[in-house]
């Protein structure tokens, strides 16, 4: 049997990176407009167990333009701005991240449910 493409992504995305990233895609799904970094970071910060400077940090200097890279998200390094336009799914962006190994399917972290039952 011939090993499974990407099958070592786990290897190239290191554990901290993917929960960052895997929580910022989950964050800019909820938005309706574009937000900047620092947006992204204060609601990166505390799920992972960073403050909100390193998060915004890791955010700006590895993990934003990695999944702007491949199409996951879009990236204006400009304005500094981030979004999710409406031309993909979730699930395709998610896709494409995986693909790209800027993001790995192996151990996302889990969904949180808000007080109106509202996953997060």
């Amino acid at each position: 049997m011939a090993p499974l493409r990407n099958a070592n992504a786990s290897r190239s995305v290191g554990a901290r990176a993917n929960t960052r990233r895997w929580y910022a895609l989950r964050y800019l799904r909820t938005c309706r407009y574009p937000v900047t970094i620092p947006e992204v970071g204060e609601y990166v910060a505390p799920r992972v167990g960073l403050g909100t400077e390193s998060a915004e940090n890791a955010l700006r200097t590895r993990d934003v333009p990695a999944l702007g890279a491949c199409g996951a998200i879009e990236y204006d390094r400009e304005s500094g701005l981030v979004c999710l336009d409406g031309r993909l799914s979730f699930a395709d962006r998610v896709r494409r991240a995986i693909a790209a190994d800027a993001l790995t399917h192996l151990r996302p972290p889990r969904l949180t449910r808000n007080q109106d039952g509202v996953f997060y």
